[in-house]
């Protein structure tokens, strides 16, 4: 079995030797999620390293998606970006390919100054795909917002019709769980991996994140240790996503996961700029952490099948 926790792999964009699209990866990304207990594939955000793509190249690798994925692997596309225009235009396309969630982060690169001018973006944005469920995406860690997330969902609910969730990609667990407070309706996706424990004693029940690229196993079997009422096994097992944070803190952050995640899975080719690609040590310490994940992976796949 795997667990009652909806994992979300937000998946890497795959990249040739050039630095180009490489949508024949795909095909082998989409069948190593459904294969390893994963629900949904995320397209096209942070681990996608999607300000990094051009539009069309994000047209390309949505129907690249909508066209190999298994119907029973759920298929979510964030579309934010700093043109409001371009924005509604990815959500239209994302709807018109059979996105089943559509999620964007608030305008960046400069904060917008009120909780209304945020929302009355996502509501516009959200407007452009008005049949498909829309999630707010909140990464602070990127987007620089020091705006409370809970008071975004507060905003939006009287304005999006559709709001159906938020990724929520932080550290503060208190703000979490108000978040998850503001209305029931709203589902909140925990997005750091490395606190998944602290996450379900919060009552986490769905997860967005780039690990699960590699370690949903792993997850699942952190999850069912917890449910059965061993919160320190779940920790223990859990070792492997603090270990990979730590190791992404020292040696490149994104690119670090991804080219990490590439040893794990399909391989999505070296990370644009300004993520990687990495060399010497960096490199060095992915290649020593994947050999020493590998088994960790295959036993807790070999549980979790029971």
């Amino acid at each position: 079995m795997s667990s009652r926790l909806e994992i979300w792999a937000a998946t890497p964009t795959p990249f040739t030797p050039q630095g180009e699209l490489d949508l024949d990866v795909v095909s082998a990304q989409a069948e190593h999620l459904t294969t390893t207990g994963v629900y949904g594939a995320f397209v096209g955000g942070t681990t996608g390293e999607f300000p990094s793509l051009s539009s069309d190249e994000r047209i390309a690798l949505v129907e690249k998606w909508r066209d190999v994925r298994p119907s029973a692997l759920g298929f979510g596309v964030q579309v934010g970006h700093t043109e409001l225009a371009k924005a509604q235009a990815l959500a239209a396309h994302a709807e018109k390919s059979g996105a089943q969630l559509i999620a964007a982060v608030a305008p960046y690169y400069g904060q917008t100054p009120s909780i209304d001018r945020i929302t009355s973006w996502l509501a516009d944005v959200a407007a452009a795909a008005p049949s498909t469920p829309f999630c707010y995406y909140h990464i602070p860690s990127m987007t620089g917002s020091t705006h409370r997330p809970s008071d975004v969902v507060a905003s939006a609910v009287g304005k999006i019709p559709t709001l159906a969730g938020v990724k929520f990609t932080d550290e503060d667990l208190m703000e979490y769980d108000l978040t998850r407070a503001v209305d029931a309706s709203v589902r909140v996706y925990f997005g750091r991996d490395e606190l998944l424990p602290a996450a379900l004693a919060f009552g986490a029940d769905a997860v967005i994140g780039s690990l699960f690229n590699g370690l949903a196993p792993v997850a699942h079997r952190v999850v069912n240790a917890f449910d059965a009422g061993n919160p320190a096994e779940a920790f223990a097992l859990h070792k492997p996503f603090r270990d990979i944070a730590y190791s992404a803190d020292r040696h490149g952050g994104l690119g670090f996961v991804k080219e990490l995640m590439n040893e794990l899975g399909p391989d999505a080719g070296r990370p644009r700029l300004p993520w990687g690609p990495l060399e010497g040590a960096d490199r060095a310490e992915v290649l020593a952490l994947a050999d020493r994940l590998r088994p960790i992976i295959a036993e807790a796949t070999e549980v979790v099948a029971g």
